[in-house]
């Protein structure tokens, strides 16, 4: 039964390399989907990975360091100290390949984002202002023909 022992335990030791070998490797989703972003900008990450029932824990890794033990990792206002390499990994699931997110500082002050953002209002007003004049023109001429 001794002899027997070893061989036993070699196989299983075996057998659990290859079901970890196994396993599929995660995936890091960006929200928005975009790797360049804005200080200040929220970004969401999502780790895609198999889990067992009732465990929702992830590992997340940046530049090589464990952050967050968080289904989902959020960044609220980014910083440039955000830039660098995210990976996960869920219980079920190798080490995903990594996603670079690069954080630059964007403008101080909006410029013409601004006003590309009310450009729609602008086509309105303007419809607007003639549907008015035409409407005060056939008011007067209304007025007049009645005198």
């Amino acid at each position: 039964m001794w002899q027997l022992l070893p061989s036993t335990a070699l196989l299983l030791l075996v057998s659990a390399g290859a079901q970890a070998a196994d396993l599929p490797k995660a995936v890091v989703v960006l929200e928005p989907p975009w790797n360049r972003v804005l200080t200040l900008d929220t970004v969401t990450l999502k780790c895609q990975g198999a889990q067992s029932p009732g465990d929702n824990s992830t590992q997340w890794l940046h530049n090589g360091t464990l952050i967050s033990r968080q289904t989902s990792y959020f960044i609220k206002a980014a910083s440039v100290e955000n830039s660098g390499e995210y990976r996960c990994r869920t219980d079920l699931s190798e080490l995903s390949d990594p996603v670079q997110l690069e954080v630059h500082v964007g403008p101080a002050v909006p410029s013409t984002s601004t006003f590309l953002l009310h450009w729609p209002q602008i086509p309105f007003s303007l419809v607007m202002a003639l549907l008015f004049a035409v409407d005060t023109g056939l008011y007067f001429a209304v007025q007049r023909d009645l005198h």
